[in-house]
């Protein structure tokens, strides 16, 4: 064991003085660094002073540095080197972080038990949800409506025969001379075509062979007289529009009813009166020469007229049709315009 020798001690509870070591103790005598002093009167021994709590716990950065202590004179100032004989440290209180752990450990402990809550009650409802969905059907499912058979178009009206010498239209109102037995009445179905809009709906008509498989696949050119409604397709306003809306039907109809390569020139274009009525007729000529031989056609031209007759207001005009190749009589065009009526 080592033993300190008596002297003056820089004070270990923290003051800028220095304090003076009787060998055993610390006494309370003390005095400023660099003053002269000798060793304090004997005193009966007793504890050493608290340091105050105010006192700083290091010796502040202005005060002299003390050399390593030399064990001599009483007189003389050394530094001591045992670290016990200092003024304990403060040491902050443990009992607010013991709390504030308890107290974190706990909300932990409750966010945990509810993210498990929530996650339990979410996997319970999806497992659930099939279920639900196979046994009760949601209230906002679409349920598709019975499928109705599907009901095909109602059959065309059979074109009227001819009665005697004429072919009476009962659409229309319109009647007309029949021009013979070359003249047949065809099937409804084989010259209608209600799904084109453009395309009038024959409601009395009758036609001759032209030439039978002009075309070498099967296809007839025929005469044709043919009477109708004017289709809703082409606008109305009137008899005084009639002269225009003939001019459309003629430039509407010559693909449709020509489909081999022609010319095309109008013989006349003017109003006229059916039975009282207002109406227009529009002759023209179809010319086929061009192609003929190189096609084998047995005709070269072929005349034709439109004729419209007003029906009064809110009805569409009637409409007659009539076509002729030249290796047909053609004098039936006129005979047909003349015994032309209108109820």
């Amino acid at each position: 064991m080592t033993t300190t020798p008596a002297g003056w001690y820089p004070d270990p509870y923290g003051s800028p003085l220095l304090r003076w070591w009787d060998g055993t103790q610390w006494t309370d005598a003390t005095h400023a660094p660099g003053q002269e002093a000798g060793a304090p009167p004997q005193a009966p021994q007793q504890a050493p002073p608290q340091a105050p709590q105010s006192a700083p716990q290091q010796v502040p950065q202005s005060a002299p540095q003390w050399a390593q202590p030399q064990w001599g004179p009483a007189n003389q100032t050394a530094q001591l080197p045992m670290p016990e004989f200092g003024a304990p440290r403060r040491t902050a209180p443990v009992w607010p972080w013991i709390v504030g752990g308890v107290a974190a450990v706990v909300v932990l402990a409750l966010v945990i038990g509810g993210a498990v809550i929530v996650l339990r009650d979410r996997a319970g409802s999806t497992l659930a949800r099939p279920e639900t969905t196979a046994t009760a059907p949601q209230l906002d499912q679409t349920v598709p409506p019975e499928q109705e058979p599907q009901q095909s178009a109602p059959p065309l009206p059979q074109l009227p025969q001819p009665t005697g010498d004429r072919i009476k239209d009962p659409v229309t109102g319109l009647s007309y001379a029949y021009p013979g037995d070359k003249w047949q009445v065809p099937e409804s179905k084989n010259v209608n075509d209600p799904s084109d809009p453009r395309m009038p709906l024959w409601t009395s008509g009758c036609l001759a062979t032209s030439q039978a498989n002009y075309d070498g696949r099967g296809g007839d050119w025929v005469g044709s007289i043919y009477a109708a409604e004017v289709p809703q397709f082409f606008p109305y306003s009137g008899p005084q529009s009639f002269g225009q809306l003939s001019q459309t039907l003629l430039l509407a109809y010559d693909p449709l009813f020509y489909g081999i390569q022609h010319e095309r020139k109008v013989l006349r274009s003017e109003a006229t009166t059916v039975s009282g009525k207002q109406g227009w007729v529009i002759e023209f000529e179809m010319d086929f020469t061009k192609v003929t031989e190189a096609n084998g056609l047995k005709w070269k031209k072929e005349k034709g007229a439109i004729v419209l007759v007003d029906r009064g207001r809110n009805a569409r005009p009637a409409m007659l049709y009539v076509s002729v190749p030249d290796n047909l009589d053609q004098s039936i065009i006129k005979r047909v315009e003349d015994s032309l009526q209108s109820q």
